[in-house]
């Protein structure tokens, strides 16, 4: 798997002394007056930047950026707009940084400077400012490139980028949660990224084993036959259609001490959905190696804690399988019973998700007892009515952590909305034959009847459900995403985590 390949850090330097392939300085829409410190390097360079933009007309639209060639101490200098200050914020910065970032990379530039001071406007923190440049470089610049084999000597890179800033502030700090959390985020894009006949539900249990070992994390890892030992009658029965057996993933990590209960995080781990006997059409059934995003962004939130030395105890699940078509596949109309005792009706073997969440869920609360359970899932084609592509729904049974949630939403910059759980909803699940069935009625509400489903199998444990079936797969290159896996809900949780009390 790719490691981080670009370096940041942030000095403190006169810009006149800059000596790089590019600086880029930004500019509020309708304010392209210089700064002191600009235009001492303005005067340095013979007026370059004030002239060219008077004779340009750069009018610092967000997102509008002009190359001024100098081929001196600094090769190119480029002008960045930032919109409308008014409208500025982390989300904009970000994204700008991140295009930009990449901008330069396909032009063969392979190390840039940032003027920080250029960027920030005394909304928020310069701290936060270089947390957020660091993180929209080093996750814009993401690319896949495991498997290629014809002209990878081409293949362009960014080796450095350099925040220039003015203050005397150490941004150590600010760049190395960056760092830890961009990695994680690209490495969740990686596994998800690998193709099914190499990233099988034994391949991704070994690589996390191995993550484990260097984190220092606690993994055990059980087979066919334990978790069939185990009563996992619906976990079992969506792995049979496979000759890649099933394992069920448990990670550890202990940070703050003996009797602090953990908080929990179960991810959905299907590393490849066929839809079983329902077979999913085509062009449905392209990109199903993403259905394990949410038990890889769980192994991957794991080790950021365990980096981080967050103080808390975090358990990570991950029920890991395959949904293939075979003669001992589970039919509709099967009658499984989960792990808490209870019967489940098969009405459609392509909602599989759930049935192996809900062993995992049931698992997760009798055995650790955990404060709360997080479970993040690539459940249904539903997410995309409700939010598109830009947002993921969740459901949460709890007022603080629903505070928590919304609270690292919008420092992560990963967008997310809440729907109910309604009594109406559960009524859609009773089943004629057994205690109840796993699908609602067709075509009605599926992000939340998925939902209430799986809140069968929580107890009473506090509980958060994220629904990333949508977003956990981008199909164009814009800002921090990249065509491919996401890394959803990695930003989010780990920011959720950094302030848990």
């Amino acid at each position: 798997m790719a490691k981080l390949t670009t370096s940041v850090k942030a000095i403190k330097t006169e810009l006149s002394k800059v000596k790089d392939n590019a600086l880029l300085i930004g500019f509020f829409k309708g304010k392209s007056s210089l700064s002191p410190a600009l235009k001492k390097l303005d005067k340095r360079y013979g007026n370059v930047i004030s002239s060219f933009i008077k004779s340009h007309d750069f009018k610092a639209e967000k997102g509008e950026n002009q190359r001024i060639f100098v081929d001196k101490g600094i090769k190119n200098i480029i002008l960045v707009g930032l919109g409308e200050e008014e409208k500025y914020g982390f989300d904009i910065l970000s994204t700008i940084i991140a295009d930009v970032s990449k901008r330069l990379r396909d032009n063969k530039i392979e190390s840039f400077s940032i003027f920080l001071d250029s960027f920030t406007n005394g909304k928020f923190k310069d701290e936060e400012a270089v947390e957020k440049m660091a993180l929209g470089s080093l996750i814009g610049l993401y690319q896949f490139t495991e498997f290629k084999t014809k002209d990878k000597d081409k293949i362009k890179f960014v080796d450095k980028v350099t925040i220039m800033t003015s203050s005397s502030k150490n941004f150590d700090k600010s760049i190395g949660y960056a760092c830890i959390v961009a990695d994680t985020v690209n490495k969740t894009r990686d596994l998800v990224n690998t193709p099914p006949n190499v990233a099988t539900p034994a391949y991704v249990a070994e690589y996390a084993k191995g993550l484990a070992k260097k984190s220092g994390l606690k993994c055990t890892t059980l087979d066919e036959k334990q978790i069939e030992k185990m009563n996992m009658g619906c976990f079992i029965a969506v792995s049979k259609g496979s000759i890649n057996r099933p394992r069920l993933l448990v990670l550890e990590y202990n940070g703050a001490g003996k009797g602090k209960k953990p908080i929990a995080v179960v991810g959905k781990g299907i590393t490849f959905d066929s839809g079983g006997l329902n077979l999913k059409p085509y062009p449905y059934i392209l990109n199903m190696k993403d259905d394990k995003g949410g038990a890889v962004a769980a192994i991957h939130v794991i080790e950021a804690c365990s980096k981080l030395k967050l103080p808390l105890n975090l358990v990570v699940v991950a029920p890991l399988a395959e949904n293939m078509i075979d003669a001992d596949s589970y039919r509709p109309d099967d009658v499984l019973t989960a792990y808490n005792g209870m019967t489940v009706e098969i009405k459609n073997t392509d909602a599989e998700g759930r049935l192996v969440l809900a062993d995992a869920l049931a698992y997760t609360a009798d055995k650790f007892k955990p404060e709360v359970i997080i479970d993040i899932a690539t459940l249904t084609g539903a997410s995309l009515v409700v939010l598109g592509y830009v947002g993921t729904p969740f459901v949460c049974t709890d007022e603080n952590m629903r505070k928590k949630l919304n609270n690292a939403s919008a420092k992560s910059l990963e967008k997310l909305w809440e729907l109910p759980l309604w009594q109406e909803y559960d009524d859609s699940l009773k089943s004629d034959i057994a205690d109840i069935k796993h699908i609602g009625d067709e075509g009605e509400a599926g992000v939340i009847t998925a939902a209430m489903f799986l809140k069968n199998f929580v107890n009473d444990v506090p509980w958060l459900h994220i629904d990333i079936g949508t977003t956990v797969w981008s199909k164009a290159d814009k800002g921090m995403l990249t065509k491919g896996a996401t890394g959803a809900t990695v930003r989010l949780l780990i920011e959720m985590l950094r302030e848990w009390k």
